[in-house]
């Protein structure tokens, strides 16, 4: 709604610009005798244009207060020492001017918005080129620059760390069941349901939507993982009992493979990931 008011004011503060250059040439060329002082007064206007844009309104206004007060001077001299007569186009600079800063006010304004619109929408978007955007996890390449850092950790202080793989039993047959928002709702439910299954110091990633595929990075060691399998298994039959029978209308399993991260075989993030799915082939 406010970028659309926004839109709506930056078109109109353009067209007002355009709608008074228009008037302005208009008003030139139907006085040819006035013609250089009028061109002067048009680049004044112009050159407070250019000042609103690049300052804000309020020097803009201050500039049109003195520019005012200078040409009602200059009108009036006009007036006196030459038995100029009074009339409308006498006036024309003084309704003019202020409204040609008004319009470049209106439009750098909401232009200016626009601006810092577009730039919070590009930090949205390197922000969700690493979180998904469903369940606010972080997504693949999030993991292959994390698994870097928590490999480095394992290899200097000999700590233990292992890759768990879960993917949704028979994901693509799921499909024809559910519609497309529950689906969504799927994969933030179980992303919810394996947040709950790990400590603090593990991470938790969706690496592919598509195929419905977390990869969990814990510090510890084979009997460790398998404690977290058994909770991950334990949690999903309560929730299939509970939360899920109401919510679907299909029971959801997981398949869960792991693998502890060895450097004389794994040598890159997208190895760990590939050794740790085919331990799933054992998960039957």
């Amino acid at each position: 709604m406010i970028k659309n008011r926004n839109n709506f004011l930056t078109d109109m503060g353009f067209l007002l610009f355009i709608l008074l250059c228009f008037i302005s040439v208009a008003f030139i060329a139907n006085d040819p005798s006035m013609y250089l002082r009028n061109i002067i007064f048009l680049n004044v206007a112009f050159l407070l244009v250019i000042i609103t844009y690049f300052t804000n309104l309020t020097l803009g206004l201050i500039l049109n207060v003195l520019f005012i007060f200078g040409y009602a001077s200059f009108v009036l001299y006009d007036m006196v020492a030459n038995g100029s007569e009074s009339h409308f186009s006498s006036y024309f600079w003084l309704l003019v001017t202020p409204l040609f800063t008004f319009a470049a006010y209106l439009f750098t304004k909401n232009t200016s918005r626009l601006q810092l619109e577009n730039e919070r929408i590009k930090h949205q978007h390197l922000y969700l080129g690493t979180i998904d955007e469903d369940t606010l996890l972080k997504n693949l390449v999030s993991f292959q620059n994390d698994e870097e850092i928590f490999t480095s950790i394992s290899n200097r202080y000999d700590l233990p760390l292992t890759l768990l793989v879960i993917k949704v039993r028979h994901w693509r047959e799921l499909k024809r069941f559910l519609s497309e928002e529950e689906m969504r709702l799927v994969l933030q439910d179980v992303s919810r349901l394996l947040e709950s299954c790990i400590r603090t110091s593990d991470v938790l990633y969706l690496l592919d939507k598509e195929e419905a595929t977390w990869g969990m990075l814990l510090l510890t060691d084979d009997p460790g993982s398998k404690l977290v399998i058994e909770r991950i298994k334990k949690r999903i039959e309560t929730a299939n009992q509970e939360e899920f029978a109401a919510k679907y209308r299909v029971k959801l399993e997981l398949r869960v493979g792991a693998k502890q991260y060895d450097a004389n075989e794994i040598k890159t993030p997208l190895d760990f990931i590939e050794q740790t799915s085919k331990e799933l082939e054992y998960d039957v």
